[in-house]
């Protein structure tokens, strides 16, 4: 019996990490100069240029969790323990432990704060290779990709319904994972399955098709393009000429306001 309390007692103990002794640290601390010193020559033409907020996120993961960047003392008003918290970079995606910290944290004020009490659907909207080198070295291009996708399926949830002042609800989040491989800008949206009304009520919409979005994708993503100056009409002919567009919809399955653990999976992802 000792021996269990024991283990009780002390897996409860904070234990603050030390990602000083992670290789993935180690790996940063050792090679990013050389990196930034041989980018211009080696990477900027196939990756893009070396963009000034780089260094600023690799500095302050360097001093994540280091206690002579900064900490605060906690301490327990009832019996009396303290200890040292090291303050953290706060940085998504290049810090593990910030990272997957900001996730929890954003999938559950999503579900707390945002989202309604309503049924939603996960939507991912991707494009061509053909076009994603316009968006990897220009990433102004990024949040006018989102506000395409929200154009097509807003007015598509929204004839869905038989109220045409209808109000359909998103959060739409940008990916752009495989940066050094196979650069892939891709959104993923939680949207409400349906409409809010005018006065408020909601209107679950027909089951939806996402089939029937591709070719309006296709034709406001080359619109844009194109009044961005990054592509022209010849190739715009070509792409239309294509057997298969690139462009792709997918639509899950229906989530129910009572089933929250799949909700808030789908928000923290």
């Amino acid at each position: 019996m000792s021996n269990n309390s024991s283990n009780t007692i002390n897996s409860s103990v904070y234990k603050p990490r030390n990602p000083k002794t992670s290789r993935y640290y180690q790996c940063v601390s050792d090679h990013f100069e050389m990196l930034e010193s041989v980018w211009e020559e080696r990477y900027e033409r196939q990756y893009g240029f070396w963009r000034p907020w780089i260094k600023n996120v690799i500095y302050r993961y360097l001093d994540c969790g280091d206690l002579h960047c900064g900490f605060a003392r906690v301490k327990c008003k009832g019996c009396g323990h303290e200890y040292l918290l090291a303050f953290s970079c706060k940085r998504r995606h290049f810090c593990p432990s910030c990272h997957q910290k900001r996730v929890i944290e954003f999938g559950e004020w999503l579900c707390a704060d945002v989202l309604k009490f309503v049924p939603h659907r996960q939507w991912v909207f991707s494009i061509p290779k053909r076009l994603r080198i316009y968006f990897m070295f220009d990433r102004k291009l990024l949040p006018k990709f989102s506000l395409c996708a929200w154009k097509v399926l807003s007015t598509y949830l929204k004839k869905s319904t038989s109220d045409d002042s209808s109000t359909p609800g998103a959060v739409i989040a940008v990916q752009t994972f495989g940066d050094f491989q196979n650069f892939n800008p891709h959104l993923h949206i939680i949207a409400t399955d349906g409409c809010f009304s005018g006065d408020g009520v909601f209107q679950v919409g027909h089951p939806p098709n996402p089939k029937d979005l591709e070719e309006l994708f296709r034709y406001e993503i080359l619109k844009m393009l194109k009044k961005e100056g990054k592509i022209t009409d010849a190739i715009i002919e070509n792409m239309l000429s294509w057997h298969r567009s690139g462009f792709n919809i997918y639509c899950g399955p229906t989530i129910y306001p009572h089933d929250e653990d799949a909700l808030e999976n789908l928000a923290r992802y």
